[in-house]
């Protein structure tokens, strides 16, 4: 997933989100502030370089991410919908 994205959606939503990785991994972000998004310009504002990662702070322990390996992100609480997104239990 492009980092600007991400940066977006969790600017969009800051009463949190959960990050779904590729490897089925959940990092539960409770508020915008427990995110943190690498500089990606040079000190000339002509650099190309193209920032891929980003920090999040899970379980008080910081985690630098790859955003290239982000499944999806979905707003933390979501409005009548379950955020984990599994199937109900048939009887």
């Amino acid at each position: 997933m492009e980092l600007k994205a991400i940066r977006e959606f969790v600017n969009d939503h800051p009463e949190g989100v959960i990050i779904r990785m590729v490897n089925g991994t959940e990092y539960e972000i409770p508020h915008r502030d427990y995110v943190w998004f690498v500089p990606t310009g040079g000190n000339d504002g002509k650099s190309n370089r193209m920032a891929t990662s980003f920090y999040i702070s899970h379980e008080e322990v910081g985690r630098l991410v790859n955003s290239l390996l982000v499944l999806e992100i979905v707003p933390l609480k979501q409005s009548g919908k379950s955020q984990r997104g599994g199937r109900k239990k048939s009887a």
